[in-house]
């Protein structure tokens, strides 16, 4: 958009030329009509991994596609991108921004942008073609675009910082009356309003995301929000209107983010009408404001709403303002304003209650079935001055009242006082939500029904991309479970529960699920969000003592990795490296002998509990011990973070960093046998599981040990924990991982699908639908929706199904599945930067049929299990055998869908 009157003027100047520069281009690029033969078909075009964006603020976007066909082994050879001032341009092969040329390469995903330098507010369109491994060429993607960013003060056109002239009012609105005199082409509005903001146009509100600006570290970063206001301009009279919310009162707990500041925004307001022209409007002192009907808001407390205070068409040209108050400009924050580029927070689904029950005359008790992160929706007809009160719980106690233990101090209380208007009224929450299943109804207006509720899930929208489904009801019910717990927990940044009164970044928690999130959902720019939130090595607030934890900070060094490996983001990955090194080597000079001392850090967080307060799992207020193995799993997680660093150092090509660091984690791994491997050489420390999970899980266990450490493992998960497991968020993350290694699968699955304390089978046995805090139904700390025992998701897609990238964006990757005795089908699939990668086996009357898929431009090497010595695998005439052994045998095999069978010889 920025630019297109320089446009205008420029195509005067090039109308002579224009037969020329086509011609010139059809040279160079070949005719826009030429017929392709490749077979290969573009799509899933991408900018940093998002489809058409808005407000994009690298200065090297990261390009990707996706190549769909009909025919096996398919691979590019090369690419030719052309990005491009205007669309015309572009259907015409004029990549008057970037030609890239015909490159050969096979990249397909975080592919940089490599022309001139980008203009702030402004859009480019592009799109690529490609070449097979015969060298022949597609046809050109369909166009798409994508808009850059505000990048500096200057770009904000003189907007202002501006609130209502009293620091104290609630959430106040704010308008502001202007008039187009021209149609309208297109309109961008750029907004943050802090704590949080609603842009609302003619009446109506603008986009459907909630909870905006996204939660950042204010004192570094505010984030604003771009909006396509477009279709809701329109020629004449306009207004423009934004409702401010809190949401961060004083009792935010200190760890998290907090807004400390007044209500308040800035607003630009960019339209280009049909002759080219543009006109700008921002916040400035000539806006108005007035209290709402929102009386108070409070992100743990709830929201209370006063219909009789709505002022009716306030957000509409021709309202009467004269009551209004002017505005006040107000001090600019001190973090810098930046684009926000994650999934908006957005209501992605509603739920109809289950069941209601009236527990008394005026108050009724819903069940939506699901525990959710969101809100209650609420509609009734009723006396002015009627004062409906929700609240929510996870739990209810035995007599049906609301059990809001987990809640803790957040009153999650909404109330809604009705207008009287005589139809009936709706109500939801704008500047709250709360995590809940069960809602309490309180001074409901006659009899509440089925029909007068609705439960609204809230979190960012990140799109699924994995699915699972098994033979066992209890895997499918763990996966389900371990799905919603991740999604509740990704509002604008990860939180630990959306229950009770914290929410705030759990970097802990991140560490041990992340692996599991960026196979079930598209996490990518959520994560390198979070990333830029919180860098390694990064305190929350009033943490700072923490910021050198391997388990609490060191999370965020193998993060950066995981955004590399799973999404091909190098621009977060160069960003990260610099703390990454910081990190990695600060804790290499200041730590004796490399061994974490085990009064620093938390450990294998949370495991169960044995002790007489445990009451067979259903635990007390006073039970819970969270803190175990400090030592030995900081040791062990500061050696996946040494490796991942020299990974990073490896694709950036620091080879003398690649080099220090990979020294430093063997010298780390000596150290850690020297330090915890018994004289035995089968059992590491005090012998607790997570002990031997993570050495046999990171490749820690020397070669000649593994079957050693695996067996006495596997007698003490049998033998003293009675085939249960006793693992917290680390051990747990690797449990699958561990015993498969040894070959005890089978034992992995017994140990998940116990029903008795401790373990998932517990959970879902008294109701669980998302995962809890710890083992325990009741503690000392406990919520029932916590993600961070989410991470054994991760194994459920790469051991069961088997997949895994073996180089990072699933260039290359690895399909073994591990068949238990005890299940007779998975079937897992993953939507990766390349495309769909599946893979699904069945056991039938002694025969084995495993189908793995692999999208275009990428290969695979199938590791076909033999259940047998004796059985035997029937395999696809094109897939080439390279290895076999009386365990599997293993084939290289391109894109397509393959099919392999396993039966007696």
């Amino acid at each position: 958009m920025c630019g297109s009157s320089r446009l205008v003027s420029a195509r005067g100047v090039l109308a002579p030329l224009g037969a020329a520069a086509l011609l010139l281009a059809t040279l160079v690029t070949g005719s826009p009509t030429a017929v392709a033969d490749s077979g290969l078909h573009i799509g899933g075009a991408a900018v940093d991994g998002r489809a058409e964006p808005l407000g994009v603020d690298a200065a090297r976007p990261l390009l990707g596609w996706k190549l769909n066909t009909e025919s096996r082994n398919a691979m590019q050879s090369a690419y030719q991108i052309l990005v491009a001032t205007s669309a015309e341009r572009l259907a015409h092969n004029q990549g008057d921004v970037w030609d890239s040329g015909k490159r050969r390469s096979d990249e397909s995903a975080g592919v940089p942008y490599g022309g001139r330098r980008l203009s702030p507010r402004t859009r480019y369109h592009w799109k690529v073609r490609v070449w097979d491994e015969h060298g022949r060429a597609s046809a050109w993607s369909a166009p798409s675009f994508w808009e850059t960013a505000l990048r500096t003060p200057e770009d904000w056109e003189g907007a202002r910082w501006i609130g209502p002239s009293d620091p104290q009012a609630g959430a106040p609105l704010l308008r502001k009356e202007f008039s187009l005199d021209k149609g309208v082409a297109g309109a961008r509005a750029y907004v943050a309003g802090l704590g949080f903001h609603e842009l609302r146009l003619n009446g109506a509100k603008v986009g459907d995301r909630v909870l905006a600006p996204a939660n950042t570290p204010y004192d570094r970063r505010v984030l604003y929000d771009t909006y396509d206001v477009t279709k809701a301009l329109r020629k004449g009279g306009n207004t423009v209107g934004l409702w401010l919310g809190h949401g961060y009162g004083e009792n935010f707990s200190r760890y998290g983010f907090r807004w400390n500041g007044r209500r308040q925004a800035i607003a630009l307001l960019d339209v280009t009408f049909t002759d080219g022209t543009r006109r700008r409007l921002t916040t400035d002192p000539s806006w108005k404001w007035s209290l709402g009907p929102i009386t108070a808001d409070d992100l743990y407390d709830g929201e209370s709403y006063d219909a009789r205070k709505e002022q009716d068409g306030w957000d509409e040209s021709g309202f009467d303002d004269r009551s209004w108050e002017s505005v006040s400009v107000v001090d600019t924050p001190q973090g810098l304003l930046r684009s926000n580029t994650m999934p908006p927070v957005r209501v992605t689904d509603t739920l109809k209650p289950r069941k209601v029950t009236e527990l008394r005359p005026g108050t009724y008790v819903y069940d939506f079935g699901q525990n959710i992160a969101g809100w209650a929706g609420l509609s009734t007809k009723g006396a002015a001055g009627t004062r409906i009160t929700l609240r929510t719980a996870e739990e209810l106690n035995a007599d049906g009242t609301l059990d809001a233990a987990t809640n803790r101090a957040a009153a999650a209380t909404d109330t809604f006082t009705l207008a009287g208007t005589g139809r009936r009224e709706t109500y939801e929450p704008r500047f709250t939500y709360h995590g809940f299943r069960y809602l309490e109804v309180t001074g409901f207006p006659g009899t509440a029904g089925l029909g007068d509720v609705r439960a609204r899930v809230v979190h960012a929208d990140v799109p699924s991309t994995g699915t699972f489904s098994s033979s066992s009801e209890v895997l499918n019910r763990i996966w389900h479970n371990n799905r919603w717990s991740v999604l509740n927990n990704s509002m604008s940044t990860p939180t630990d529960t959306p229950v009770r009164d914290e929410r705030t970044p759990p970097a802990m928690d991140v560490q041990a699920y992340r692996d599991a999130a960026t196979r079930e959902f598209g996490m990518g720019s959520f994560y390198a969000k979070y990333l830029r939130d919180l860098p390694p090595g990064t305190a929350l607030p009033s943490d700072d003592v923490k910021a050198q934890y391997p388990d609490m900070a060191g999370g965020q060094v193998t993060l950066a990795w995981t955004l590399y490996e799973q999404y091909r983001d190098r621009n977060a990955l160069e960003t990260a490296y610099p703390d990454m090194k910081r990190f990695v080597n600060r804790n290499a000079a200041e730590v004796p002998g490399l061994i974490w001392p085990a009064d620093k850090g938390f450990g294998d967080w949370c495991p169960p509990d044995h002790g007489p307060q445990a009451n067979d799992g259903m635990g007390s207020p006073t039970a819970g011990d969270c803190t175990s193995e400090v030592s030995l799993v900081n040791t062990a997680l500061s050696y996946q973070q040494a490796r991942a660093a020299a990974k990073a150092a490896g694709v950036l090509g620091d080879r003398q960093d690649a080099r220090h660091f990979a020294s430093l984690a063997g010298r780390i791994k000596n150290a850690f046998n020297a330090r915890f491997l018994n004289e035995a050489g089968d059992t590491y420390g005090s012998g607790r599981q997570v002990t031997s999970v993570l050495p046999l899980a990171f490749g820690l266990v020397p070669a000649g040990k593994v079957d050693d450490v695996g067996g006495q493992l596997a007698r003490t998960i049998v033998e003293h924990d009675r085939g249960h497991l006793d693992t917290g968020i680390f051990g747990t993350r690797y449990l699958v991982d561990a015993l498969a290694r040894t070959g005890r699968i089978d034992l992995a699955m017994t140990m998940l699908h116990q029903r008795t304390y401790p373990g998932f089978g517990f959970q879902l046995s008294n109701g669980a639908t998302t995962t809890w805090e710890q083992w325990l139904y009741r503690s000392s700390m406990e919520t029932h929706d916590h993600a961070m025992f989410a991470g054994i998701n991760t194994s459920f897609y790469t051991v069961l199904a088997g997949i895994r990238p073996t180089e990072p964006g699933y260039r290359d990757i690895a399909v073994e599945p591990q068949i238990p005795d005890s299940l007779d089908q998975v079937s897992a699939s993953q939507e990766t930067v390349r495309g769909r990668v599946a893979a699904s086996w069945k056991k039938t009357r002694g025969t084995l049929r495993l189908a793995v898929t692999i999208p275009a431009n990428s290969r695979a090497v199938v590791r076909v299990p033999l259940t047998d010595k004796d059985h035997r695998v029937q395999a696809p005439t094109e897939a080439r055998k390279t290895q076999v052994t009386d365990q599997a045998v293993a084939y290289r095999v391109g894109s397509g869908t393959w099919v392999f069978t396993v039966r007696a010889h």
